[in-house]
């Protein structure tokens, strides 16, 4: 699945891009924490809520029943747990980003489990690729999950990590970020989504 990730700073630049967005995802990403007096859209695809934490915001926006929610690792237990009482359909997205570097395969299969432990319906790991061999431990890791039947997904960031954004999907991610253009991306290594569905295409 292709998944459109959506950062602006108003409601009416959200406006805006959504039918391109819901014309070219499978799904959409929105960053509602970033929009002063978010709306909450109505749109057929899936939405996913990227949240930084906010249990204000996200009590709001779990009204609303999101299909998804994605919140960082580092968020306490209890904030894991209100999503699971207010909206237990809602699938929760754990995620966990180092910008540096990229743990070896050990250490990211500890913080899966940890996910896991908390609740993650889905686990997420972002990672900042140094060298390409980096691709291999990301691989490496969503073909562990995948045996375990877990649905994950795992990406490297920078230039030497854009291959899991190409190929990730052949080793089995839940889903691959791309955004409407460049200059809406939401990480360093993403291509447009315009991009990736022709490179999913030639790969099938």
């Amino acid at each position: 699945m292709i998944c459109i990730p959506l950062k602006f700073k108003n409601q009416e630049e959200l406006a805006k891009a959504l039918p391109q967005a819901e014309k070219l995802g499978d799904l959409v990403e929105i960053w509602f924490d970033e929009i002063k007096n978010p709306i909450y859209p109505k749109i057929k695809k899936p939405i996913i809520y990227k949240s930084h934490g906010n249990p204000v915001l996200i009590r709001k926006i779990l009204k609303f029943k999101p299909a998804y929610i994605d919140l960082d690792l580092k968020n306490k237990p209890q904030i894991f747990r209100m999503v699971k009482k207010i909206s237990p359909k809602t699938k929760l997205i754990i995620s966990f980003h180092d910008f540096k570097k990229t743990p070896d395969l050990k250490m990211l299969q500890k913080i899966t489990s940890k996910m896991l432990k908390l609740g993650a319906d889905i686990v997420k790991i972002t990672v900042y690729a140094q060298n390409f061999s980096d691709n291999f431990v990301i691989f490496e890791l969503l073909q562990s999950l995948q045996q375990k039947k877990v649905p994950a997904i795992c990406l490297a960031m920078g230039s030497r990590g854009k291959i899991t954004r190409l190929a990730g999907h052949l080793f089995g991610n839940y889903l691959m970020y791309a955004p409407l253009r460049l200059e809406n991306r939401t990480a360093d290594g993403q291509i447009t989504a315009s991009e990736l569905r022709k490179l999913i295409k030639i790969c099938l």
